[in-house]
């Protein structure tokens, strides 16, 4: 348990750091696309990680659905896919120092889920990130229960609605690595597996989700 607080304690180190400098820099100029690269690669380097991407992440794909395990999904995206991403995240954990500065400066998206236009505000600021990824985590919520937990509407209306290109993606083994719930952290490599794109068709969205959940759970 020592050696996870260790980590855990290096890793919030270089979000804190990653804020301030990010917050000094001309938004998305070299320098801070530069410094996005080197502080992910400094937070992933801070629990013993490595990641592998399995799969091509299509260059035109608009919006990618992921599970969702834990904070650190979002470093190992980063690392695997590039930093020129948008993560759509609820109020109550993207507005918390240090995360919420590099949420502000960077542009990822949140949503108030006690906002009764919280879809409206989401469709609109998607909508704004045309011509970038974004990122969602259909689940709504990390799961920790070893499978990947139904799937909310948001992706789905999002999707269908704005009409984007979707591709799925799963997180293997984030938890083996670095499990805050468990309290344990240990080198080893993260997997992400890129599915194919998805062909919108009736029962899409519920055809994706067992396709993400057999990927899950093959060794």
């Amino acid at each position: 348990m020592l050696q996870f607080y260790f980590k855990k304690y290096k890793m919030y180190v270089a979000i804190a750091a990653q804020s301030v400098a990010l917050y000094l820099c001309e938004r998305h100029g070299e320098t801070f696309n530069k410094y996005r690269r080197f502080f992910t690669q400094m937070i992933i380097n801070s629990v013993g990680a490595k990641v592998k991407l399995n799969g091509v992440i299509d260059e035109d794909t608009d919006i990618l659905i992921i599970n969702h395990q834990s904070m650190f999904d979002i470093f190992s995206l980063e690392q695997a896919i590039g930093n020129d991403i948008r993560f759509i995240g609820r109020t109550g954990i993207m507005d918390v120092w240090p995360v919420s500065r590099i949420v502000d400066v960077v542009g990822h998206i949140t949503v108030d889920q006690k906002d009764s236009r919280a879809i409206i505000k989401l469709l609109k600021d998607v909508k704004v990130c045309k011509g970038k990824k974004v990122v969602i985590f259909p689940e709504g919520t990390r799961s920790q229960s070893g499978k990947i937990e139904p799937f909310e509407a948001g992706a789905k209306l999002l999707v269908e609605k704005l009409k984007l290109k979707a591709q799925p993606v799963v997180i293997k083994n984030i938890l083996d690595v670095y499990n805050e719930s468990a309290k344990t952290a240990k080198s080893g490599t993260i997997e992400i597996e890129a599915l194919p794109p998805v062909v919108i068709t009736d029962g899409w969205y519920d055809q994706i989700q067992l396709q993400m959940n057999e990927t899950f759970v093959k060794k």
